[in-house]
Formats: C-alpha cells, sequence, structure tokens
C-alpha cells in the first residue's frame, strides 16, 4: 500500500473531517460588501498564526493534512477547528480531538508507520525470493549467529571481519543533516576470534528543529534506545557464551549428591551464571536446582501506604530453567520470570508471551509519555489559579 501525505487550506475540500465541522463547513466565510475589497482579503484576527479563513468569519479552519492512499481516496485528515461558539479542537478523522489526545494518536500513528515499514521490508525479501534470515542458520562462513557474512570482510584468510546488521536512528530525518543514513548508528563486530563489541557512531549536526521536528526526534529516540537495548542484550549474551565456553573446559559440567545420598551429574546451559556451589552441600532436592541469567536491575519508590515510599525493584527479568521442577512443566524449559514490583512475578513466559508481555509494557511506557505534557498543563493551569486567587486576596 502506498499513501501520500498532503496540505490544504480549502475548508470545503476533505469530506467528512469532522461531525462538528460538517454542519458549519459552508457558512464559514462571508462575503464582503466592502467595495475595494480589502476585507475579504484580510487575515482572520483570531487565529492569525493557523486559521486560514479571510475576511469577516465565524469560524475558523485551518490547514488540512490529508494521508491519500493509491487509489486517490483519503485515508485519514486533520485540521484545526475553532467553530463558533465552541473551543478549538483537532479535527482527526471524524472525531474532535484535544491536543493530549491527538499527541497520543500521533505516537500511535509513528508506530503504525513503523510497523508499515517493516511490512514492506518483509515484502521486499518476500518478491526478490530470498528467505528471511535465521537465527539458527548463520550466513556467515564462520557460523557467528549475529554476522551478516558479508564476502568483502571475509575474503582475507588472515583476518575475518564479522559485522551485524547496521542500525541507525532518522535517516532522511530533518535532524540528522548531511548523514542521509542516519545517526546514532551501531552494529555488533568482532575481528577473527576476538571479544565481540558493539561500533557506535554519534556523528551529527546542529539543525534547528520544530515542535513536530522535536517530536519525531523523542519518538524515534525512544524506538532506537530499544532497539540498542536489544543489542546490548545480545553483546551480553555473545559474551557471556565465550565466558561460559572457557567455564565449561574448567568445571561447568559438575556433580553433586542430593538430599536422598543420590548422586547428579549436571551441565549448566551456555547462559547459565549461577555458582551453584551451595547446590552441592548435599541438602537439595533435584527440584530446587536452577540455572539462571538475571537481566540488568532497576528501582523505584513507591509504597502499599501514603508516605512510606521505598525503593523497590521494578520490571526485573531472569531467565531460568529447573530441569526437574515438580510445579509444572514450564518450568522445565528455558523461560522468563519479570520481577513487575517487589516479590510480585509473571508466570514463567515463553517467548511469544515475553513478547506480549513487552508489548503491553510499551504500550504504558508510551501512556505514561503522553501523560507528561498533560501533568506540564495541568501544573502551569494550576499555578495560574492559584496566582489569580492569591491576588484577589491581597486586593
Amino acid at each position: 500500500m502506498s499513501t501520500a501525505v498532503s496540505t490544504t487550506t480549502d475548508s470545503g475540500s476533505t469530506e467528512g473531517f469532522t461531525a462538528m465541522a460538517s454542519q458549519s463547513v459552508g457558512a464559514s466565510s462571508m462575503p464582503s460588501n466592502s467595495a475595494n475589497g480589502e476585507d475579504d482579503r484580510r487575515l482572520c484576527t483570531i487565529h492569525p498564526s493557523w486559521c486560514t479563513e479571510t475576511g469577516v468569519h465565524d469560524d475558523h479552519f485551518g490547514a488540512t493534512h490529508v494521508v491519500m492512499g493509491n487509489d486517490g481516496r483519503e485515508l485519514l485528515d486533520a485540521r484545526l477547528l475553532d467553530l463558533s461558539g465552541s473551543d478549538p479542537v483537532i479535527g482527526l478523522g471524524e472525531t474532535d480531538t484535544c491536543a493530549a489526545e491527538a499527541r497520543v494518536k500521533a505516537m500511535e500513528l509513528r508506530k503504525f508507520a513503523d510497523a508499515l515499514e517493516t511490512l514492506a521490508d518483509k515484502m521486499d525479501v518476500s518478491t526478490s525470493g530470498e528467505q528471511p534470515g535465521n537465527p539458527d542458520t548463520a550466513s556467515c562462513p564462520d557460523g557467528l549467529s549475529f554476522c551478516t557474512g558479508d564476502p568483502a570482510d571475509h575474503e582475507d584468510p588472515n583476518e575475518h571481519i564479522h559485522q551485524g546488521p547496521f542500525t541507525a536512528m532518522g535517516a532522511h530525518r530533518p535532524y540528522a543533516g548531511r548523514h542521509g543514513e542516519g545517526i546514532l548508528a551501531f552494529h555488533l563486530s568482532q575481528v577473527n576470534h576476538e571479544a565481540p563489541g558493539l561500533d557506535f557512531a554519534a556523528g551529527g549536526d546542529w539543525p534547528t528543529l520544530s515542535l513536530g521536528e522535536v517530536d519525531e526526534l523523542v519518538n524515534d529516540m525512544s524506538a532506537h534506545l530499544a532497539k540498542l537495548r536489544a543489542a546490548r542484550t545480545q553483546l551480553a549474551g555473545l559474551v557471556a557464551g565465550r565466558t561460559s565456553e572457557t567455564a565449561a573446559g574448567s568445571g561447568r559440567t559438575w556433580t553433586y549428591d542430593d538430599i536422598y545420598g543420590i548422586r547428579h551429574t549436571i551441565t549448566c546451559p551456555s547462559w547459565c551464571t549461577t555458582d551453584h556451589a551451595e547446590d552441592m552441600d548435599g541438602t537439595r532436592h533435584p527440584a530446587d536446582v536452577h540455572h539462571q541469567l538475571y537481566s540488568a536491575v532497576a528501582y523505584a519508590e513507591y509504597t502499599e501506604g501514603y508516605e512510606d515510599y521505598k525503593s523497590w525493584q521494578l520490571l526485573c527479568a531472569h531467565l531460568a530453567v529447573s530441569p526437574d521442577s515438580t510445579v509444572s512443566p514450564a518450568y522445565r524449559v528455558p523461560h522468563v520470570l519479570v520481577e513487575v514490583a517487589a516479590d510480585m512475578y509473571t508466570r514463567p513466559l515463553d517467548p511469544d508471551q515475553l513478547a506480549e508481555f513487552t508489548e503491553t509494557v510499551a504500550g504504558q511506557l508510551e501512556e505514561l509519555r503522553a501523560m507528561h505534557p498533560r501533568l506540564t498543563a495541568a501544573r502551569a493551569e494550576w499555578a495560574a489559579r492559584t496566582h489569580t486567587t492569591t491576588s484577589a486576596e491581597a486586593a
């Protein structure tokens, strides 16, 4: 699907842009009786920064922003409106929207645009006859899972340069300036059998951004940070894998006697960082032997009652498996547990369930971001009210 975005100032060019506007669009401008026609060309004095109506008028209409489908029909339109006797609103499709609601919808539309680009990428892969990359089947001749396998990076028999996919923020955005492919670029890298790392470029210009472009920057930075965190997690896994390979050669296969005196031989998964020293004291039930990898810990202050705030862990995850668990089969295969709040955990999550949980948290994060401008406006309104009350009392 292809779309086009256009802007028009014709107040009657967008069919059914809101229920309010459809009742008044025909009467938005009244003809002037001025002999020289100067009143007909006079700009709006009520909303001069956005109203496109001229002359004498009661209803105010801003420029219409339209997304067009490739069939020539409108997919979505938006414009500022101030109909006689009402407060200004944003006409979004068939609904009237306040500023805070519009910002939430803008975030959703940016996510939609990202998803649309992802669909386009998948379509390119399908139409080119290529198969999507399989993380279990590396194209790298040396078998590195993250490497794209570029032949030019592997042609020197003495030096193989392994590089992951290039990720950058804001390709062709105004804030990227002369860096057309984006800024804050990064990719995983490794030379021969050295330790893997993450190459990072932070170059950029100093463009002056409009408010809308700042919103784009904030949204892109949020998405880019999520990708950077994912790359960090991937790098941590690679480093942990190298560490565990070294450890496996020096004792990661170990034995213990359980509470019944039965001897067990255990081989840890490559990602396990558990010490297991306490599992070797002869008091363990097999169900109590766990392999675990903990994520970074985050803290936030909250409380069950007023004024008793403490710093607790928040949204901390760990990868785990308990091969002999008696609780549930879900614990006997690798899974993730998320400590949502202090001592409150999710069920053991499989990959699809973790992805769904992550999307839920991401959605709530957008809700928190949307609440910020509302809080800022509410504080300003409250301060103005307090100032007015104080001035009245002083008088």
